[in-house]
This record gives C-alpha cells, sequence and structure tokens, in this order.
C-alpha cells in the first residue's frame, strides 16, 4: 500500500483522517464567560459571581455515591446549567457545607467543549473530535457517552445534531 505524505495530501486534495485523541482532563473544563469552569471545582460566590446572573436554583435532591449521599443543587443561566454538590466531602477534608461542581451542561450554540463542540453541531463532529464512544438509545433519545476514571461526557445527538452537553462526575 502507497503512504501519502501530509503535504502531498493537502497540496492533492487527499483527506487523512487522523483518530480522535483519548479523555485528557482538559476535556473537563469549559470557558463560559471568560471564566474556566472545571468539573471538581470549588463551587463560590466568586465563582458564581463571575458566571453572570442566575434564572433561579433549585434543589435537585440527594443522590447515592456508593454508600454515601450527596446533595445536589441546580443553578440555571442563559444557555447553561451548573450542578453543585457536596461530594466528597469527607475525603476533600471539608465541612458537609463545601460544594464543588458535579455537573455542566450547556444549551447555547455559543459554549462549547475544550474539543470545539457546540448544541447545534453535527452528530458527525462528536465523532470526528471524540471517536465513536459508547451510544444509549432510549426515551426518544440518541445520547453518545465518554468516560475518564469518575468523569463524563455526554452528548445528546436526538436528530442528528447536539441538543446539549453535559459533563458530570460518574457515579459508580
Amino acid at each position: 500500500m502507497r503512504r501519502i505524505f501530509p503535504v502531498f495530501a493537502l497540496l492533492f486534495g487527499f483527506s487523512a483522517q487522523a483518530s480522535p485523541m483519548p479523555l485528557t482532563e482538559n476535556d473537563f473544563t469549559v470557558e463560559i464567560n471568560n471564566q474556566a469552569i472545571t468539573l471538581g471545582q470549588e463551587w463560590d460566590r466568586h465563582l458564581m459571581a463571575a458566571l453572570g446572573k442566575q434564572a433561579s436554583e433549585d434543589f435537585v435532591g440527594e443522590v447515592p455515591f456508593g454508600d454515601e449521599n450527596y446533595k445536589f443543587y441546580r443553578h440555571i443561566y442563559a444557555g447553561f446549567d451548573i450542578y453543585s454538590a457536596n461530594i466528597d466531602w469527607q475525603q476533600r477534608g471539608k465541612s458537609i457545607d463545601s460544594y464543588v461542581i458535579g455537573q455542566i451542561t450547556l444549551h447555547s450554540p455559543a459554549l462549547h467543549t475544550a474539543r470545539g463542540v457546540a448544541p447545534g453541531d453535527a452528530k458527525q463532529r462528536v465523532i470526528a473530535l471524540y471517536g465513536a464512544g459508547e451510544t444509549d438509545n432510549s426515551d426518544g433519545e440518541e445520547w453518545i457517552m465518554y468516560s475518564l476514571e469518575r468523569k463524563n461526557i455526554a452528548f445528546d445527538v436526538t436528530g442528528g445534531s447536539v441538543q446539549a452537553i453535559n459533563i458530570s462526575v460518574g457515579n459508580d
């Protein structure tokens, strides 16, 4: 088989697709209002202020993670939601009222993942940048999911385009 070198491929219109890179810690960070937001980051008043005006906030409930239950709150902003949780407060050496970012949900095409995927993008773009992933087709929705240790990123690709992006702490 003949190998086409990248320079010749560009000159003569051939395309060579590289395999998507595996997930890294950077994949769990997004930029919102010029503020880097990272899964597991401390949730405090300074970060809340940097994100802009909240539309609303509500208590989601206590969610079981292994042998523990953790409190989750949803903070709704224009185009995205942040879920704060007191996940692993004991292991982090904090008080029960110490919260971290447990989930980031993007709804706006103006917001994107570290690899540049945004709501409104084609399903094929997700696969090109992240790989095939694990799929789930249930309740009339289609999701493509990727994981790294206890962290997940999932794309709702119902209808062939990204409807929402969830970046979340995994529940073993």
